[in-house]
């Protein structure tokens, strides 16, 4: 690694979620369901898989998305490159600033991602520098549904934590833009949000041999002066030889100059993985009950698939970001086509901690209280009954707990949509 920067400056950590957020009582949830307390058992403690366990878990979980940054190939094809950049297609019925998007800036915006693809690409290599959006499109233009919406950006991908090991693939022909590939995503990212660094540094914030790994919803890590670095759960920071936490400074040329700091140990940054315990997978899920739901990071927050894939990474299981990945990328129980009460046997079986997969969402379930089953999870929205007998959409857009009984949008309980569940064992 390069040599580091030593800040001697006082240092502050703070953690964005040392309060609890007040979290909506669900229907058919009682209270004290809300309660972590609730829901930690004595044989919670058992550790769930071996370190080594943990690895194979990982490797097996690998895909063309989800993928080994440590044995990426140096070159990339032009017609591999084109397929990674075409596979977001542009979608004209949107809106942007409230007002319907033009062919004309759909059109600019999609030649701007398209343009000078090479037959080869050299691949280079970056550290992302500061929490930013992963973007389908190289634009940081949002767009929306309906003209009222905010809360659904269809070109956010995800949010990116600072330290990110980031595959330079491409930049568009504006040069603001990076299409990057991460460790289990691709996209475009803002170039001045990436710190361009050799490979071996890079292959240090990919697979750091010791690290910190926070364990708080939001991290806020100040240094000198206005420098900060905000982290979500399950981010790693790199350790020097000295124990210090390596930061990714970005300089003025767009490079990497790594900076030190000393490492406080507390609730917020935890030394290595947690052991991998139900216990701890539920007191990590806790940590985000009553957060507001963020459509791919935003509001700097989790959707139901981020909140899965946080909340597994501070153990060291690395699961797919998105949850038809999620749902994929394991050996799980199959529920379609079951009737409800094989589900609800099944859903009552699981072990705790266990996936919930609907076709669009993603529940961690947390047993049983009253012999009733419970899930927490970042949700939407929910049916709620009228008084006419139907139903209505009921935005909540927070993580919650309820009951796998609750039902959708359509008025379907969301244990009848369900597909499958996982258990990473």
């Amino acid at each position: 690694m390069k040599k580091s920067i030593l800040l001697t400056a006082a240092i502050t950590l703070l953690c964005g979620a040392q309060v609890a957020l007040a979290a909506t009582i669900m229907p058919n949830t009682p209270a004290e369901c809300n309660n972590v307390q609730t829901w930690l058992k004595p044989a919670g403690n058992t550790v769930l898989a071996t370190p080594a366990r943990i690895k194979a878990m990982n490797k097996a979980m690998l895909s063309d998305t989800m993928c080994d940054l440590a044995a990426y190939p140096t070159t990339i094809s032009g017609t591999t490159l084109a397929k990674y950049i075409n596979h977001y297609e542009m979608d004209y019925d949107q809106y942007v600033n409230g007002s319907p998007l033009s062919h004309a800036t759909a059109d600019a915006i999609l030649a701007d991602a398209k343009a000078n693809i090479p037959t080869t690409t050299q691949v280079r290599y970056g550290v992302v520098s500061a929490r930013s959006d992963l973007r389908s499109f190289p634009t940081l233009l949002r767009a929306f549904d309906s003209p009222g919406d905010v809360n659904f950006d269809n070109w956010q991908e995800t949010a990116v934590d600072p330290g990110e090991a980031a595959l330079i693939l491409h930049q568009n022909s504006k040069g603001n833009f990076y299409f990057v590939q991460l460790k289990s995503y691709r996209g475009w990212l803002p170039a001045n949000k990436v710190a361009v660094t050799d490979r071996k540094t890079f292959l240090e914030f990919a697979d750091p041999h010791d690290f910190g790994v926070v364990t708080e919803k939001l991290l806020t890590v100040s240094g000198a002066g206005s420098s900060y670095w905000l982290y979500q759960m399950g981010s790693k920071i790199p350790l020097s030889a000295k124990g210090r936490v390596i930061l990714p400074f970005r300089n003025s040329k767009g490079y990497l100059s790594p900076v030190e700091m000393p490492a406080p140990w507390n609730e917020g940054l935890h030394k290595g993985y947690l052991p991998y315990t139900t216990n701890n997978l539920v007191t990590m899920a806790f940590k985000h009950l009553g957060a507001p739901y963020g459509w791919g990071g935003m509001k700097n927050s989790v959707d139901c698939s981020a909140f899965a894939q946080d909340v597994y990474k501070t153990m060291g299981v690395e699961i797919p970001r998105n949850g038809d990945e999620q749902e994929n990328a394991w050996p799980g129980t199959n529920l379609k086509g079951l009737n409800w009460t094989s589900r609800d046997n099944i859903i009552k079986a699981l072990p705790t901690g266990s996936l919930l997969f609907t076709p669009s969402h993603v529940m961690i379930y947390l047993g049983l209280y009253k012999n009733r089953p419970y899930m927490i999870h970042a949700l939407g929205s929910y049916g709620a009954p009228t008084s006419d007998g139907g139903f209505y959409k009921n935005r909540i857009m927070q993580v919650v707990v309820s009951d796998t009984y609750l039902r959708g949008g359509s008025g379907t309980n969301l244990l009848m949509q369900m597909t499958k569940a996982n258990s990473y064992k």
